[in-house]
């Protein structure tokens, strides 16, 4: 019995799901010398049993499910260890699939959760009388647990991925709902820089938060696991160890991407709510910057574009915040798609300096610059070099009319400069001085 013992461990050691479910079925067919040897599951409400492991002569087969009602494995169900050495056909004659397969004895051994309740069986099949089942029933009682613990986790594993995978559709039902935002929002050209960064904001969250559930699942299952042992007082130092270590750095992952799913949503509900409404505030330049491009970064990663601001961390003036998200969105969409051909080593300078009470922003990217003509007609209305490709050819020309009319300021391009470089100077808006 040692020796037919080690055999079952041997064969399961390491394995998990399906696979110990096929390892173990099969370890213990040998062992027992069955004709059949199956693990099912219980549905008691449908009153049907559906197998997960089937042996069938040696060989793993085609699972099926079949109905309790008349058969012995209704039993077992109930709680009860069934077994029939011989004739077992007669003792249920309504059982036919016993009966085709010219069954002779039966052993079922119910499988028992942790809260004691039958969820499953193990049963072995016989075309000849059994002699003697003292070994088989041993066999079944000392592995019924290992194998209802095994089901348990599995259940809990489908049930995490139940809920991760709802989560993950309603992340994906508000990706969709800032979608629709996007295209209710985008009335013209001008607004298309709110349309970008609701794509771009969806893009990032997810990831954070993708990931926090993740972690979040990953405490709930050492928690369980922590429990059980508890419950079954096998805790030892080195389990609660191992929980403080995995907790520890579940929590610590799970914290710092909601902390950074915060700050996008922070980020992009303060440039969508300045750009739709547009209103003077008192802004660090550089920090309201670096909000903008923080919601962008979807936009910069399909280009794998390096940004970089470059500007004095005191320079605090009164101005149109959701102007300067407008703008800024409008330079970098059009460096991504028109200046940036390859996606490799793309970069993006912006220097924010001030001399008395002139701020100038000085926008560089090393793309493929501009033509002669684009140079002359950048600012126009409707002048796109991207006809084919659906561009309208308004993003500049609202560039432009932005920072020459909501700013009072002026854009021009430096003519001499490797890539694109746009120049824009304003002053401090007078109102709020």
């Amino acid at each position: 019995m040692q020796s037919d013992v080690r055999k079952v461990i041997e064969a399961v050691s390491n394995t998990y799901g399906d696979d110990f479910f096929n390892a173990i079925t099969l370890a213990l067919h040998d062992n027992i010398d069955a004709d059949y040897t199956f693990i099912a599951v219980i549905d008691k409400d449908a009153f049907v049993s559906k197998t997960i492991a089937l042996v069938a002569k040696g060989s793993i087969v085609e699972n099926i499910e079949y109905s309790l009602t008349d058969t012995p494995c209704a039993n077992v169900s109930e709680d009860s260890v069934c077994y029939y050495p011989n004739k077992v056909c007669t003792a249920f004659p309504k059982d036919q699939l016993l009966i085709d397969m010219k069954i002779e004895a039966y052993i079922g051994t119910p499988l028992h959760d942790s809260k004691k309740n039958v969820m499953g069986l193990i049963v072995a099949l016989y075309e000849k009388p059994l002699v003697d089942d003292t070994e088989t029933l041993t066999l079944f009682e000392i592995f019924s647990g290992r194998i209802a613990a095994e089901l348990e986790r599995r259940d809990y594993e489908a049930s995490l991925e139940e809920k991760v995978l709802s989560r993950t559709l309603e992340l994906s039902t508000t990706v969709d709902k800032l979608q629709q935002a996007q295209q209710q929002l985008v009335e013209s050209e001008k607004m298309a820089a709110l349309g970008g960064l609701v794509a771009g904001i969806a893009h990032e969250v997810n990831t954070p938060l993708g990931i926090a559930i993740t972690t979040h699942s990953i405490i709930v299952d050492e928690h369980k696991q922590l429990n059980k042992k508890i419950t079954n007082e096998q805790l030892s130092m080195k389990d609660m160890v191992n929980y403080c270590q995995s907790v520890d750095t579940a929590l610590m992952m799970q914290g710092d991407n909601l902390i950074r799913a915060k700050k996008l949503i922070e980020n992009f509900k303060k440039t969508a709510v300045d750009q739709h409404h547009l209103a003077v505030e008192t802004i660090n330049i550089k920090d309201y910057y670096s909000k903008i491009v923080s919601t962008l970064n979807s936009i910069l990663k399909t280009k794998k574009v390096s940004l970089k601001i470059i500007a004095d961390d005191a320079i605090n003036l009164a101005t149109y915040p959701g102007v300067h998200a407008q703008i800024l969105t409008n330079l970098i969409t059009n460096s991504v798609r028109h200046g940036f051909l390859d996606i490799k080593d793309n970069i993006i300078v912006i220097n924010i300096s001030q001399q008395e009470d002139t701020t100038e922003v000085r926008y560089k990217d090393n793309g493929i610059g501009l033509s002669d003509e684009a140079k002359i007609h950048v600012f126009d209305p409707f002048y796109t070099t991207a006809r084919k490709s659906g561009g309208v050819g308004l993003g500049m020309s609202i560039v432009y009319n932005l920072i020459t009319q909501k700013l009072n300021g002026k854009i021009f391009i430096d003519k001499n400069s490797d890539g694109a470089c746009f120049i824009y100077q304003f002053k401090a808006h007078a109102e709020n001085k």
